[in-house]
């Protein structure tokens, strides 16, 4: 037997800490998109080359943002499956400890 020990609610405070992060990046993603579609402000070649920089700019976020959120979502995944886990053996333990007749 192991000698960790495992807080349930602090495990669930994880989960919904990671959760509310997730949902956070995903909004950030939404309004990002601006910074995707930026365009020149004229056609000489400084606006050119700034719109091109921004966009790229702006691409780069959304691909580290989306990496981001899957590795929050694997954790959340691995965390609600950790919990389940320990609920499940909980409760068996509980049944266990209840006197037979």
């Amino acid at each position: 037997m192991s000698g960790t020990k495992v807080d349930l609610d602090t495990l669930r405070a994880a989960i919904k800490e990671y959760e509310s992060i997730r949902d956070e990046l995903m909004d950030a993603k939404t309004t990002g998109n601006a910074m995707v579609a930026v365009k020149g402000a004229g056609r000489d070649m400084p606006s050119q080359v700034y719109a091109t920089w921004a966009a790229t700019a702006g691409e780069m976020h959304q691909k580290s943002n989306q990496q981001l959120q899957d590795t929050l979502t694997a954790r959340i995944d691995n965390l609600k499956a950790t919990l389940a886990q320990y609920e499940q053996t909980e409760q068996g333990n509980q049944a266990n400890l209840k006197p037979k007749d």
